[in-house]
């Protein structure tokens, strides 16, 4: 889908490795064997402390970082283990694109649910009879995905109909300089191409109202957008 939304963030979640310090042992020639041997353990056991150390400041930090926010929309927030999961969830062919690709495409993405749900709750699909037909029917599904699904589904089945497919065809036979294959063999690309045209138009409409927030690697807001 052609989203067009530029993000201003870091590319990976990139959380450092803390180095356990070294802990020189006692040069002194007049130390005893039982101290060398008690400084040893003493050294062995500190090491391990800062290891366990670092290791709970690494995880700190790997949940700071996943904590830090990426985008808000309206007053939802969307932060970096957000677009995380978003991109765990795309088809492994998509996820094979290199970072500075799929994470634009996963926070737009993020974007764009958010808006369709802030859409779909104002249309009050959380009482429509087909969203409650879809949680009960999948187990697997939430309502909101539900809620998302449905009004998405009905915007652009309003959109991509019949008529809007014929005129389509007769505008490409038009300014054409080449045979165009009969209209049932080209319908399905066609009625694709018009799906992205609509889906793109619905998401400019959707950001009209709302106020889009942008946040810098360093979580810090940095750019607002209402359109």
């Amino acid at each position: 889908m052609p989203l067009t939304t530029q993000l201003t963030t870091t590319t990976a979640l990139v959380v450092s490795l803390v180095a356990a310090p070294l802990y020189a042992q006692d040069s002194n020639s007049d130390t005893s064997s039982a101290q060398t041997e008690v400084t040893k353990t003493e050294d062995r056991e500190t090491s391990k402390t800062s290891k366990e150390s670092a290791a709970t400041n690494d995880t700190s930090s790997a949940e700071a970082e996943s904590g830090l926010l990426v985008v808000r929309v309206g007053d939802e927030d969307i932060s970096r283990s957000d677009v995380s999961g978003a991109i765990s969830a795309l088809p492994p062919q998509l996820r094979q694109q290199p970072p500075e690709l799929l994470v634009p495409m996963a926070v737009n993405q993020l974007i764009a649910k958010e808006l369709i749900y802030k859409a779909a709750l104002a249309d009050k699909l959380n009482e429509d009879s087909e969203v409650v037909a879809l949680v009960e029917e999948a187990r697997s599904a939430n309502e909101k995905d539900a809620m998302i699904q449905v009004w998405l589904q009905r915007e652009l089945g309003d959109r991509v109909t019949d008529e809007s497919v014929e005129a389509k065809y007769e505008e490409i036979k038009a300014n054409s300089d080449q045979e165009i294959p009969p209209l049932e063999s080209v319908r399905a690309q066609i009625e694709q191409q018009l799906r992205q045209e609509a889906f793109s138009d619905v998401e400019k409409d959707l950001r009209k109202d709302v106020e889009i927030v942008y946040y810098g690697p360093d979580g810090k807001p940095q750019t607002a957008s209402s359109n």
